[in-house]
């Protein structure tokens, strides 16, 4: 049993029937109903009652969050959990090892100096063959080997280049201390899913996490198993938000903390990293065939003109 009080939050809207999934894997390995573990549910306006009734059955908290944006509902969720520490999961996978949450909050007793530690994110439906081929390009997964960054390394060795803040973010499994939460402030509602811009948030968060002075860490042990798409429109559709997301963040960044890193990142360096892979595919060196490059390659150059069309730069405010 843990000696300390967790709260794990998950985001959900119109998905009861994988949250359900989801709550009964939690169910099976005893962290449902641990007496110190929480499982709260963010309810991020679904269009009928499916899901208050699934939470009805569990011995989970389930709060209504009216304004669209997952953004708001993990933020709703750190105000309303009683954790001294907080995992934030999806609804789309999986819990099958016992022991995931000591083993992300281990770090935290070992590193006092720990801000944020993700964990591996591997494939579930790995009989399908668009899932897999997603999973062979790396899927949601940080890879095989755990990494501690120190942020005094980080602070030293990327004077030049943004954070590898894509090695370090999983947005589906991480927990962060409630200390560290409340100095480092609330997810950026501007990204997100649902928000203008859909991804990034994780991303955004750990930058500010680093920036605070803080250690980072991912550990390859604490294993979820995602639902990856399972047709090639959806996998073009994912890996379209992602390109859109990942060079909007920069930018961002940039708007926010001037830090010019991001900047070319945002307006040059990701495209131009997209497109290295795609030559590569184009010689069957990439795990993805050309086709799904491009979507990535559209996203990225998309991310950069939505966000200069979208962003209130009169007005950051709106978006805190």
């Amino acid at each position: 049993m843990l000696n300390k009080k967790v709260s794990i939050i998950i985001a959900t809207r119109n998905r009861a029937e994988s949250l359900k999934q989801l709550l009964e894997s939690l169910k099976k390995i005893y962290i449902l109903g641990d007496p110190n573990i929480e499982v709260v549910i963010i309810d991020n306006n679904s269009t009928d009652n499916s899901t208050l009734d699934l939470c009805n059955k569990y011995p989970v908290v389930y709060i209504k969050e009216n304004r669209k944006g997952e953004s708001f509902a993990l933020n709703t969720g750190m105000k309303v959990s009683n954790g001294e520490y907080i995992i934030n999961t999806d609804d789309d996978v999986i819990i099958k090892d016992k022991n995931w949450v000591e083993k992300l909050l281990q770090h935290f007793t070992k590193n006092k100096n720990l801000g944020y530690v993700s964990g591996n994110v591997c494939i579930f439906n790995d009989k399908n063959n668009v899932a897999n081929l997603w999973e062979k390009k790396g899927g949601l997964s940080k890879g095989i080997n755990s990494k501690l960054y120190k942020n005094i390394d980080l602070i030293k060795d990327y004077k030049m280049i943004p954070w590898p803040i894509n090695k370090i973010a999983a947005g589906a499994n991480n927990m962060i201390s409630r200390k560290v939460f409340d100095k480092v402030g609330p997810y950026a509602t501007f990204l997100g899913g649902g928000s203008p811009i859909g991804h990034g948030n994780s991303l955004e968060f750990v930058y500010r996490v680093i920036k605070a002075g803080y250690d980072v860490e991912y550990d390859s042990t604490a294993i979820i198993y995602h639902k990856h798409p399972t047709d090639k429109k959806s996998l073009k559709n994912k890996l379209y938000t992602y390109g859109v997301g990942n060079s909007a963040y920069q930018l961002y960044i940039f708007a926010k903390h001037f830090d010019f890193r991001s900047l070319y990142w945002g307006l040059l360096g990701h495209h131009l990293y997209v497109i290295k892979n795609l030559l590569k595919s184009f010689f069957k060196k990439y795990p993805l065939p050309p086709s799904y490059v491009l979507k990535s390659l559209e996203g990225s150059l998309i991310g950069t003109f939505s966000f200069i069309l979208k962003y209130p730069f009169r007005n950051k405010k709106i978006y805190p």
